[in-house]
């Protein structure tokens, strides 16, 4: 049995993250969750950092004279007053300017974005296939549609086949992200079996 710090860590780990599924909640899954959540948290904040307000602060504000980039540093700022109740309300100000830019990006220089879901809709009825999109479209649109009387009527028949579309698309997404989290499962326990407990199979 392997008995490097490295491998005990990874076993450790491992094991705590999956009594959460053979057991219940426990305190080790507690332990494991919270050293994923900080180790990725940390990484983020070292890689933001290095990739892009030291190069932005050292070269292009303190070499270049680009001082207009303090700016966006100082929006950047200006989101953490979130967490001061006295003057929480000034995150506010560069959310809603992000909020503004982008979806006026979206909307002048990228309409394909939004013009090509809709023109995928408009499809000759000539296969099983394209009739049952064309229905389920219409019939998904009708069970978000708030404006009138949804609950009774034929409204309420074409409804809840939307909601069966909905359901059966929710159904395939979810069976495609566990069939895709498959080879994460088999990669720990190949971990488990071969590397830390030596057991390999000739």
């Amino acid at each position: 049995m392997s008995t490097t710090l490295s491998r005990w860590l990874e076993f450790f780990f491992t094991i705590s993250i999956f009594s959460l599924v053979l057991y219940k909640d426990n305190k080790l899954f507690r332990i494991a969750e919270t050293v994923l959540v900080g180790i990725t948290a940390a990484n983020a904040i070292v890689l933001t950092f290095n990739n892009y307000i030291k190069p932005t602060v050292v070269s292009d504000i303190g070499q270049d004279g680009k001082f207009w980039y303090i700016i966006p540093l100082i929006a950047g700022a200006l989101m953490y007053t979130r967490f001061f109740g006295s003057i929480g309300w000034l995150s506010r100000i560069p959310m809603g300017f992000w909020l503004g830019v982008g979806s006026a990006y979206i909307l002048t220089r990228q309409p394909g974005l939004l013009m090509s879901q809709i023109q995928a809709t408009f499809l000759s009825l000539n296969t099983i296939n394209n009739i049952l999109f064309v229905i389920g479209a219409v019939t998904v649109l009708v069970y978000f549609y708030f404006t009138v009387e949804t609950s009774k009527g034929p409204i309420k028949s074409v409804s809840e086949l939307g909601k069966i579309f909905l359901l059966v698309t929710f159904g395939a997404a979810f069976a495609n992200t566990v069939m895709s989290r498959v080879s994460v499962l088999l990669g720990r326990l190949q971990f488990i079996i071969q590397d830390f407990l030596n057991l390999g199979v000739s």
